[in-house]
């Protein structure tokens, strides 16, 4: 039996996986519901080591790459699948949606399974890092409000909730100028912002920064 037929069967088999693409040196993997519960309550690592395991129960040499999708890519051929199982680890999350009222934005985000991340924080129950979150607000609010990408000061720093792999998550950015630098073309002020899942707040905070004047 082709290696590649025989991999996919044998993981097939498996209630963690919904999906297995294979290629030339391992596969791609679409969880199924119980496949994320696990990743979210042991890591990434843990769910790659059991699956390894299952493969040797069955005769079949540990692979190289086992690599898991946030979704179905459009394009399946195996050259493309190798692509994927050689690119690099996401560092960031993902932009979903994002739309503005009134000076205040607000964006849809998904954090990918395999967010580089969550490796040490921690191995074996994954979560968000809150200076992450803190970092990808001031990163995500720069092109949108104009204001610094770095902060002096932050103030009523609240995390209730701990985000996990594969969350879908809303960001709501907006400033609050509290005065004018003239000689700078700047206004001295917060940056705002707050974390939810599902309509829960998770975390939010208030920066001090600074907006280059119009």
């Amino acid at each position: 039996m082709n290696s590649a037929i025989a991999l996919s069967a044998c993981l097939a088999s498996h209630p963690w996986l919904a999906q297995i693409h294979a290629g030339s040196s391992g596969a791609l993997l679409l969880l199924s519901a119980s496949g994320r519960m696990e990743l979210r309550r042991y890591g990434r690592q843990s769910l790659l080591d059991h699956l390894q395991a299952h493969l040797a129960a069955h005769a079949i040499e540990p692979v190289q790459h086992l690599r898991l999708l946030d979704m179905t890519p459009d394009e399946l051929d195996t050259p493309t699948i190798d692509r994927w199982l050689l690119s690099p680890r996401p560092d960031y999350v993902t932009l979903l949606t994002e739309h503005a009222q009134d000076d205040r934005w607000t964006l849809t985000l998904q954090l990918p399974l395999e967010l580089i991340h969550f490796d040490g924080h921690f191995p074996q129950a994954p979560v968000l890092p809150g200076v992450l979150q803190v970092s990808w607000a001031l990163a995500l609010a720069a092109p949108r409000l104009g204001t610094s990408k770095h902060c002096r000061e932050m103030k009523a720093l609240k995390f209730q909730r701990l985000l996990h792999p594969g969350d879908r998550i809303e960001l709501t950015l907006h400033f609050e100028a509290d005065s004018q630098d003239v000689a700078q073309n700047v206004a001295q002020g917060k940056l705002h912002f707050s974390y939810h899942l599902d309509g829960a707040h998770c975390s939010s905070g208030r920066l001090k920064v600074e907006r280059a004047n119009e």
